[in-house]
């Protein structure tokens, strides 16, 4: 709710409790013996306009003075009641109305923006884990959209994150993934709470890719690795991912080699030079095709350390290549540096 309409919605409250303040306080001091209780219930009486019966301001109460003073009085009150509770019905209908409009007109923005995406991953679930996920693929500079059923949920990550895109609904569905730009994505990764939801959504995901030829990678976070993972793999996840596994990792990590952690830590974390490792694969006619390292001149034109190469067709890793180790068509090159710096690794590995 906007400041606007909060302050007005405040002003249609205090206007109708000054109308019954006003006149509880007028009937109780106009009729003698009228007590508080029955002057608030004059008051309402006289708002709803249904009827005295047992009550009448000149006949069948005591009055204290001249009964045209208790007209007038009941004349004003339902006046200015009136027309302040109108006011306030007003107000709370265009909030209705308004609101419903504001929200189609943001589905439809938002379904626009997405329709223009294309290479960009999708995250079902808005859960914590998903959060650090948002967080990398913001700071890499890459584009996704998160699929969150929550109303309350979606708020919160929109606190964190102002441009998010998102769609709202369960991922389970599969308009609500193809609302997400499914045609076009490169990655979708199922993080839903519940791991045999995650299993449907990578059953129907694999479905879906087999259908359409699309090669978009497909992972899966799970809490049971042992139990989980190979159900999912079968039902067709690329990647499954355990953060309980990765943490206790993690922490033997932080007691055997504490230094290495710190410095990949803190590599993911600065926020005044993202730093990563990342892979680019050599296309065929690229200028560093059929060329050393030495004579690719990367580390000159770029910045970037190639740590690893891994030839076409090849499961393992040449590490700390040397200069003179040949880059060929189809290698996936591993580099570290900065992110701004791997585009330029990306135009070197093109083909002409």
């Amino acid at each position: 709710m906007n400041i606007l309409m909060r302050k007005r919605i405040t002003k249609a409250l205090l206007l109708i409790l000054l109308v019954f303040a006003i006149g509880t306080i007028g009937f109780h001091f106009l009729l003698d013996g009228l007590t508080f209780i029955d002057s608030l219930y004059l008051t309402v009486v006289t708002l709803a306009t249904v009827g005295y019966g047992d009550f009448s301001p000149h006949t069948n109460m005591p009055l204290g003075g001249n009964p045209y003073i208790i007209k007038f009085f009941a004349i004003f009150i339902i006046l200015f009641g009136m027309s302040a509770l109108l006011y306030g019905i007003g107000v709370m209908t265009e909030y209705i109305v308004s609101g419903e409009i504001l929200r189609e007109r943001r589905k439809k923005r938002m379904q626009k923006l997405i329709s223009a995406l294309d290479g960009h991953y999708i995250i079902c679930g808005g859960g914590e884990t998903s959060v650090y996920m948002m967080q990398e693929l913001e700071k890499t500079a890459r584009y996704f959209v998160v699929i969150e059923k929550s109303e309350e949920r979606i708020q919160e990550l929109l606190e964190k994150f102002e441009n998010l895109l998102y769609v709202k609904g369960d991922a389970t569905h599969d308009e609500i993934i193809q609302q997400a730009g499914l045609d076009k994505s490169v990655g979708v990764i199922a993080a839903l709470p519940d791991e045999k939801d995650n299993l449907f959504v990578t059953m129907s995901l694999s479905q879906k890719k087999k259908d359409s030829g699309n090669q978009f990678k497909i992972g899966a976070i799970v809490t049971h690795l042992e139990k989980m993972a190979p159900k999912l793999r079968s039902a067709g996840a690329d990647y499954v991912i355990s953060p309980e596994h990765i943490s206790s990792r993690r922490m033997v990590s932080e007691m055997f080699r504490p230094t290495v952690t710190s410095f990949l830590d803190r590599m993911l974390k600065d926020d005044r030079a993202v730093m990563r490792f990342e892979e680019v694969t050599v296309a065929p006619g690229s200028a560093v095709a059929g060329k050393t390292l030495k004579d690719s001149r990367i580390p000159g034109k770029t910045g970037l350390v190639i740590v690893a190469v891994r030839k076409r067709g090849a499961g393992e890793f040449i590490y700390n290549p040397g200069a003179e180790q040949k880059i060929e068509e189809g290698d996936v090159l591993i580099a570290m540096g900065a992110i701004n710096k791997i585009n330029a690794l990306r135009k070197l590995s093109q083909g002409k």
